[in-house]
């Protein structure tokens, strides 16, 4: 996993610690033990629930739902994903409201702060899966913001 800030004075290099400083949580783990990373999660944040998301942008359908998580918008919980095959990159607000981008692929794990606005765009170089527990289906639901040229993905 690589990050950076995207500031005014050019892009800088971020660690894990000042991720975690943001709030961002990210780690990695073995794609073939994705079910015990899971199993872990629902255990320490008290979760039940999960899915298991596939994409692949030669599907009309998951292309579609690729591009609204392209746009920027934040979720009433965190958002917590596994990726278990393919890659893409998140573009996550700072607390100070500049974007932080986090290249992720198979065995990264992130965590988006509830209420942190974000977007997700899946590589279309390769078919995506992750698994994504959650705390009630309801704190998943995208919250957009007005879209303009600073908002838009690309």
């Amino acid at each position: 996993m690589r990050a950076i800030r995207m500031s005014a004075e050019g892009e800088i290099e971020y660690t894990e610690a000042e991720l975690l400083a943001e709030g961002i949580g990210c780690g990695a783990f073995d794609p073939g033990a994705a079910a015990l990373v899971l199993q872990h999660i629902h255990a320490e944040r008290g979760w039940t629930d999960h899915e298991e998301v596939r994409r692949d942008t030669s599907n009309p359908r998951d292309e579609a739902e690729s591009a609204r998580e392209a746009d920027e918008h934040c979720h009433l919980g965190d958002e917590v994903r596994l990726f278990v095959e393919g890659h893409g990159l998140y573009d996550i607000r700072c607390m100070d409201d500049e974007w932080l981008r986090i290249w992720v692929g198979a065995g990264d794990l992130v965590v988006v702060p509830a209420r942190r606005y974000h977007r997700f765009v899946a590589s279309k170089a390769a078919a995506l899966r992750y698994l994504q527990p959650f705390g009630g289906r309801h704190l998943l639901m995208q919250l957009y913001r007005v879209s303009d040229d600073r908002t838009r993905a690309f």
